[in-house]
């Protein structure tokens, strides 16, 4: 049968010939393979033009360009519902019976679509596949629903984001591939590149016991190999490469449960077989022809290459697909601003109220804002803006500052401040170079306006700079800027706060780039171990770059744990706050004067702070007693003994003295600066709840003259509305209706926080697609099970209990001490040296952050599996 002069089903090996827009990107990507001798399973692609007959004989041609044009839901259901009852051509019926007979008695029925599996966008998962399918009315009823997913709303809402050029033509194209089904012993994915790090050198392959849906699918936790590969060469010496040069640098093998099998029954998830669930699914010799035949690919694509493979009940390997990497043009050239809660929002974690936000806003932009640049080259727009309360920086300085050299990741910290789907364009680019013209241009304000005499900006002297802040710090926050006891002066409580102000200026001027310095060389140490030694750098990291035992919080966990030991000693009830005058009580008073300034939002001024609220103290102490808890000073202790055994280790790998040298000198130094992620945040805390104190003063006195209701309430006016007030220029009426109407709105906001990314002046959303597996950032390796606890806020994570895995927007350090107790982590906002990233890693508990919404796709009780190493988090239920 033909249609025109077309053929109804084109044989696989033949389609190589025919374009794009007549046999789709996964046919075509198939046909290649199979014309260059690659294992590709028997069989066949249905063309294009058979879908839109079928479409035109049935009378839904005209409702099929009007949702492609359109892109409209409601629509889309009763066209997909027409699709899937109505009858296939006669003839079609016809070749599909005598295809079954040769394919069969399994078949497979995978999507084409015109748009699929090209350079820019690969619509992975959005189309349907059918496997397990027999032939007769089975296998046509699996034609019309792989058809009627291109009217789906997954598509339809891809289609719109990406500005497919099938909608844009309004002219639905889906091809259909009719493949013989490889039974499966184990199958997965391969990337030719790592593609979570961006790095060329390396390729990553996972693999699950059954079919490959179970991987792709997000529905079992895969085992991961990480395999060093050769560098990029042609394709003749690509297969020679990969025979010599292929290295396994690391795996995790995970136990499953249960597999999908095509058996008697048909399709279906059923047990793995007792003696298999613990095994590894694949072979070194396996591992390697996979690795070699993902290569073959790339060469042949000329490009990184997302693979699916199946390994058969004989032992062969089967390519079932095999796509680019996707890596949309170049992100910085994208003209809308974006905007991004990323690192800002790990220190409101909770929104910003008026007055602290009117507070540091300014203090912050003295350091980042670089007006002539963003007007020139970044579409303008301040540096900082409140959006519901929460705090966004404008990031898209960071779409021209990121650079890729060839085959290397990226820089961490600039890919943490850009969308998932702008780092995933970087990862996939083999190099990409700066913004040239932005870099001149931020260099030129720089030096126009003399800017490093804003920053303490030495990188081997930062960390000494700040050593002599801290002793002033020490010396003048309780002699300038904490409130005497009993103080009710406003105006002296105003002026003490202004001082408070001046100090927190000297602090952002060490701070913002201690924090620069530490991503910096922590990127480099790692990066330089990784070169030099290979495999074993890359482990020797992770034991090398941790914080020093020395560090404020874990003193401040020493002191909780010191505390709890009494609390079980002396049987006290910790659900009610001690009596001040007991021996308990006293000893909890004396903790909250040592580290009472602690909070959960630690930039923002008016956040509540462990000394005004000591119930959140006991919900923390409940969990340690009766828990069997390490001292948290001996397990920084042995990761202490840890890190000299990593330096031993190191001096005996590294034999060039040069190469020694500078890396023990480069460890020390990135050490430095993790301890100072964490005890600059401990000295700021206390500066900031000083500065709080002294506005509650003003509040009290404006609540003594019947302005205001509570001396809390000055947090919702503005800095110069709190002047106003101390020199009462404002109504009492005008203040109160300010406040109430600001206290509604607060409220609201942390109802409904917004998203991570915004894109334009308008303020849109950058979209997601929530599946089974969810992509973040890893931070700390490791692989945990455990049912999910979701907390809003320090007393909702009162909660946890022990071994579950504790999701949150983002961690203080006041969260800290829960670290003990949960089994993992998974987090909104952080970083890899974020606050939470450091401490996780010292107690060994696997994380992953920036996940994007996290909070809302978990719910407690869930249970989910989560890889810190990799950024992955898979939902089980």
């Amino acid at each position: 049968m033909v249609i025109g002069s077309a053929m109804l089903l084109v044989p696989l090996e033949q389609a190589a010939s025919l374009p794009r827009r007549r046999v789709g990107g996964k046919a075509l990507g198939l046909a290649r393979l199979v014309a260059r001798g690659l294992p590709v399973p028997a069989g066949v692609v249905l063309p294009v033009e058979v879908f839109r007959d079928f479409l035109r004989r049935n009378g839904l041609w005209r409702s099929a360009c009007d949702l492609a044009r359109s892109g409209d839901p409601a629509r889309s259901r009763a066209l997909r519902a027409s699709v899937e009852s109505a009858p296939l051509p006669p003839g079609l019926s016809a070749e599909l019976r005598r295809l079954g007979e040769q394919l069969g008695p399994w078949m497979a029925v995978r999507s084409s679509c015109v748009d699929e599996d090209g350079d820019e966008h690969s619509w992975a998962g959005v189309f349907r596949s059918e496997l397990g399918v027999r032939p007769g009315p089975e296998l046509e009823l699996a034609l019309r629903r792989c058809w009627a997913s291109t009217f789906g709303e997954r598509a339809l809402a891809y289609a719109a984001r990406q500005e497919s050029p099938s909608r844009g033509s309004a002219r639905p194209g889906m091809a259909l591939v009719l493949q013989q089904l490889v039974r499966a012993r184990c199958a997965g994915v391969a990337f030719s590149v790592n593609a979570m790090t961006g790095s060329w050198r390396e390729m990553t392959v996972e693999a699950a016991w059954g079919l490959g849906e179970a991987v792709v699918g997000g529905h079992v936790v895969p085992d991961h190999y990480l395999v060093q590969r050769p560098r990029r060469l042609p394709e003749p010496l690509q297969r020679l490469a990969a025979r010599v040069r292929l290295e396994v640098v690391e795996e995790s093998v995970q136990p499953q449960q249960r597999w999908l099998v095509v058996g008697r029954e048909g399709l279906g998830w059923r047990p793995v077989p007792r003696r298999r669930r613990r095994r590894r699914k694949l072979s070194r010799d396996q591992l390697m022809r996979v690795c070699r035949l993902a290569l073959r690919a790339e060469a042949l694509g000329r490009c990184p290459q997302d693979v699916e493979w199946a390994l058969d009940r004989r032992g062969a390997v089967w390519l079932l697909q095999a796509r680019p990497v996707t890596a949309p043009s170049a992100p910085y050239r994208v003209a809308e601003s974006l905007w991004t809660r990323r690192f800002i929002g790990e220190r409101w974690s909770e929104p910003a109220t008026p007055l602290g936000w009117s507070l540091v806003r300014p203090l912050l932009e003295h350091f980042i804002a670089y007006p002539r640049t963003t007007d020139r080259f970044l579409g303008g727009g301040p540096s900082l803006r409140l959006v519901q309360g929460a705090p966004f920086i404008n990031a898209t300085v960071f779409r021209h500052l990121a650079f890729k050299l060839p085959g290397l990741p990226p820089p961490r910290f600039m890919m943490d401040m850009l969308p998932p789907e702008e780092e995933r364009a970087w990862m996939a680019r083999f190099a990409g170079p700066p913004g040239v013209r932005v870099y001149a241009a931020i260099l030129r304000e720089t030096f126009d306006e003399r800017r490093w005499k804003r920053f303490r900006w030495n990188p081997f002297g930062n960390h000494k700079a700040w050593q002599e802040l801290e002793l002033r710090l020490e010396r003048e926050v309780p002699a300038r800027v904490a409130p005497p006891a009993g103080a009710t002066d406003p105006v002296q409580a105003l002026a003490r706060a202004e001082a408070g102000m001046e100090l927190a200026r000297e602090y952002v001027k060490v701070h913002v780039t201690s924090l620069l310095f530490a991503n910096l060389w922590y990127q480099l140490v790692g990066g330089l171990l990784a070169v030099w030694l290979g495999p074993q750098g890359a482990s020797l990291a992770t034991e090398l770059l941790r914080c020093p035992e020395e560090n404020l919080t874990i003193a401040t966990h020493h002191d909780l744990w010191t505390l709890a030991q009494r609390a079980a000693e002396l049987e006290v009830d910790l659900d009610v706050v001690p009596d001040p005058n007991s021996p308990f009580g006293r000893e909890l008073e004396s903790f909250l004067a040592r580290h009472g300034h602690r909070s959960e939002a630690s930039w923002e001024i008016m956040s509540p702070r462990w000394a005004e609220h000591p119930e959140r103290v006991l919900s923390l102490l409940r969990h340690s007693v009766g828990a069997d808890e390490a001292d948290p000073r001996e397990r920084a202790r042995e990761q202490g003994r840890a890190g000299q055994r990593a330096l031993r280790q190191l001096e005996e790998l590294v034999q060039e003295p040069v190469r020694r040298r500078v890396l023990r000198y480069l460890v020390d130094l990135t050490r430095a600066y993790l301890l100072l992620r964490e005890n600059q945040r401990y000295h700021f805390d206390r500066l900031l709840f000083a500065a709080k104190r002294n506005y509650l003063v003003v509040g009290q006195a404006a609540c003594d003259r019947g302005v205001l209701h509570e001396p809390l309430d000055v947090r919702f006016l503005e800095a110069d509305e709190v002047e106003a007030l101390v020199r009462a220029e404002l109504e009492a009426e005008q203040v109160r209706a300010l406040v109430a109407q600001r206290r509604e709105q607060h409220l609201a906001w942390r109802a409904d926080p917004p998203p991570d990314f915004l894109l334009g002046r308008e303020l849109v959303p950058v979209p997601d697609e929530p599946g089974r597996r969810l992509q973040g950032l890893g931070t700390s390796p490791g692989v945990v099970r455990g049912r999910v606890r979701v907390a809003a806020d320090l007393e909702c994570a009162g909660r946890l209990q022990a071994g579950e895995i504790l999701v949150a927007r983002a961690v203080d350090p006041s969260w800290t001490p829960l670290f003990s107790v949960a089994g993992g982590l998974v987090l909104e906002l952080g970083s890899q040296l974020s606050h939470g990233a450091v401490v996780a890693r010292e107690y060994r508990l696997p994380m992953v952050v920036n996940l994007r919404g996290a909070t809302q796709l978990l719910q407690d009780g869930q249970e989910v599996v989560v890889d810190g190493a990799r950024g992955l988090v898979w939902l089980h239920g």
